[in-house]
């Protein structure tokens, strides 16, 4: 019996033995300087504001990006006519549906698919005059009016001047 007590007792202080030696172990093994314990005050007061900083940063950058994006696809898909200007043998491509309106010059259709001349209800094909003060729509991609000396045009819609 008194064997029985002692066997239990030192299995107690075995026990015992190992689970201290277990924590004093995960005490010095964990939160090194090079593992760091991070405590929850250092998240709420440091790293949670800082990127919270870096993400609106972040976000406000590509808002404006994006602003200014959209302001440019909208003016040119604004409603108002803009007055174009240009010089001999320089070439106005629209996008399709883009309005051009000839105010003053000579000008020739430029493009295989040419500009639909609405005023007259007609189709004016490469290389053929436009006829000043008619609105003429671009019916494909990239055509427009090629100018054939000092040209003003109004326009309406996406293009680009080559």
């Amino acid at each position: 019996m008194k064997n029985k007590k002692l066997l239990l007792v030192l299995a107690g202080v075995l026990v015992l033995a190992v689970g201290i030696s277990v924590g004093a172990y995960a005490a010095s093994a964990f939160g090194t300087q090079s593992d760091p314990l991070v405590a929850k005050s250092y998240l709420d007061n440091v790293l949670t504001p800082k990127l919270q900083s870096e993400f609106e940063s972040q976000l406000n950058t590509e808002v404006h990006q994006l602003e200014e994006q959209i302001n440019g696809v909208t003016s040119n898909l604004s409603g108002s006519f803009r007055a174009v200007t240009l010089s001999s043998g320089q070439t106005l491509q629209g996008s399709v549906g883009c309005e051009i309106i000839l105010r003053s010059g000579s000008a020739n259709a430029a493009g295989s698919a040419g500009l639909s001349d609405l005023t007259s209800g007609s189709a004016v094909a490469d290389g053929s005059a436009v006829t000043a003060n008619h609105l003429c729509v671009v019916a494909g991609e990239n055509e427009g009016v090629r100018a054939s000396g000092s040209v003003t045009l109004l326009v309406r819609g996406s293009y680009k001047t080559v």
